[in-house]
């Protein structure tokens, strides 16, 4: 597991979930997401290779690369995927913001 502090701090309350759609450790990541009811963008890297170059030259290795609006971290780890959910809606509860979880590949 790589675990690296976000190069810049998001103004969005949301995590951003970069893998494949084959990935099973991605496909986890968004399920559990999903039932802790946290906003996310997914990112496929199959269809967006600067992302994928991007995450290569910051040295992840691992799918999935999820970040927060403080760190990104990859590989699928429950409790600190549920520490992101709860980063997240705590940030948009903080700003008085509802959202509703959703995934959308980007081309």
């Amino acid at each position: 597991m790589t675990i690296q502090p976000s190069l810049f701090p998001s103004e969005d309350d949301m995590l951003i979930v970069s893998g494949t759609e084959s990935c099973v450790q991605c496909n986890a990541a968004k399920r559990l997401l999903d039932k802790e009811n946290a906003p996310y963008e997914f990112i496929d890297l199959e269809k967006n290779p600067a992302k994928l170059a991007e995450l290569r030259a910051a040295g992840f290795r691992q799918m999935p690369v999820i970040e927060t609006p403080t760190e990104r971290f990859t590989g699928f780890d429950p409790d600190r995927v549920k520490r992101a959910a709860a980063e997240i809606r705590s940030a948009t509860a903080t700003h008085g913001v509802t959202v509703v979880a959703s995934e959308r590949a980007l081309t």
